[in-house]
């Protein structure tokens, strides 16, 4: 991808990227200082002592002083005039406050950059994309508490407490649903919308509360996957949200790697010996459903002896032939060889876009129950 942007735009960008990295935190000290490099609104002697403070803030969020941490992001957010160093605390108030289970100032931070992308245009597009994958991000990991404690989120008897919980996050899930499908209608944003939209519908599903639910949810994932595979990219670029998941992935293609002879056979591609152009290469988030053949993983003896539970997403690309490359995976480390092993015996058909072989980018979700 060749995409020109300024300085801001790339650092939402990479503020994006590491949405779907475990912790947005590290990103934010990186982010101010690259803010300071390009022309912050804020001088020096102004952006170091805020800086110390979000130092502070992360340190706080860290040792699980959760409130203590979110007064001090509030300050900050009401004390600066620059929109990078705002948003940027925005970002970390979203994850400090989905950790702490406040869903209903998650939803206000949420609400504010949504409503606040009309005004600002492209770069307040990616902040608000950036918020909903923080969102997204702090849920997966709040539900992958419950499995920790060897509770299915989708039991029919559950405590009253564990209900009221859920009950509020599926609201918080719904409400970007409802703002992925508005954005959906604004030009040139549908392929962005969706994408994010498949994401949401996708987590929303996994914690249905009953057959009917699970049932409506199903039909209205579908129909996102059906409408995210009828659509084409914008001619500009490729997708924000779906380039979060290109950066996530070492492309394979793209150099031959020497084996050491410790290291772990590694699967190589010849290069090409003709002057044909390499296969574009194109995100495509979830790869689930696109298969011509599955095949489902094994359970580690050592895994199911220590209850380890949980979903491995595998990262991979799909060459023009179909062949699939995986490149690497998250989730609880015991399952994760098993999910990438499985993920390599499946079979796709020979992937295109806009008519030309292609090269498609995205993951595979491997769920381990008991």
């Amino acid at each position: 991808m060749h995409l020109r942007e300024s300085d801001n735009l790339r650092f939402f960008s990479r503020l994006y990227v590491h949405v779907f990295i475990p912790t947005v935190l590290v990103l934010i000290t990186a982010g101010l200082a690259l803010g300071q490099a390009t022309g912050s609104a804020e001088d020096a002697s102004t952006v170091n002592p805020i800086l110390r403070r979000i130092e502070r803030a992360r340190a706080l969020a860290a040792v699980h002083q959760l409130q203590t941490a979110a007064v001090e992001l509030e300050n900050i957010r009401a004390s600066v005039n620059d929109v990078t160093l705002r948003n940027a605390a925005t970002l970390m108030l979203l994850g400090v406050y989905l950790e702490d289970g406040n869903y209903g100032r998650s939803q206000s931070l949420l609400e504010e950059t949504f409503v606040n992308r009309a005004a600002q245009k492209d770069e307040s597009i990616r902040t608000y994309f950036a918020a909903a994958g923080q969102t997204i991000n702090g849920i997966r990991a709040h539900l992958a508490r419950y499995r920790t404690y060897g509770i299915n989120p989708s039991d029919a008897d559950l405590p009253v407490e564990a209900n009221t919980d859920l009950e509020r996050v599926r609201g918080l899930l719904e409400r970007v649903i409802a703002q992925a499908q508005e954005i959906s209608k604004e030009q040139g944003r549908a392929y962005d919308a969706l994408a994010l939209q498949e994401d949401v519908l996708g987590l929303r599903l996994s914690i249905a509360k009953n057959d009917d639910d699970h049932a409506k949810w199903q039909t209205e994932y579908l129909t996102a996957r059906e409408r995210m595979a009828s659509s084409q990219a914008p001619s500009l670029g490729r997708s924000q949200a779906l380039d979060a998941v290109t950066n996530r992935i070492p492309n394979p293609f793209a150099t031959k790697p020497t084996p050491t002879p410790e290291a772990a056979p590694v699967q190589t591609v010849p290069a090409s010996t003709s002057a044909a152009p390499e296969p574009q290469l194109v995100t495509a988030g979830s790869l689930n459903g696109r298969e011509t053949k599955r095949v489902a993983p094994s359970y580690p003896p050592t895994a199911k002896t220590h209850s380890v539970v949980g979903t491995v997403r595998v990262f991979a690309i799909v060459d023009e032939n179909g062949k699939i490359w995986v490149t690497n995976s998250e989730g609880p480390t015991l399952l994760r060889a098993a999910a990438e092993e499985a993920a390599r015996n499946w079979t796709f058909p020979p992937s295109t876009f806009n008519g030309k072989p292609a090269r498609i980018a995205g993951y595979l979700d491997f769920e381990f129950k008991l």
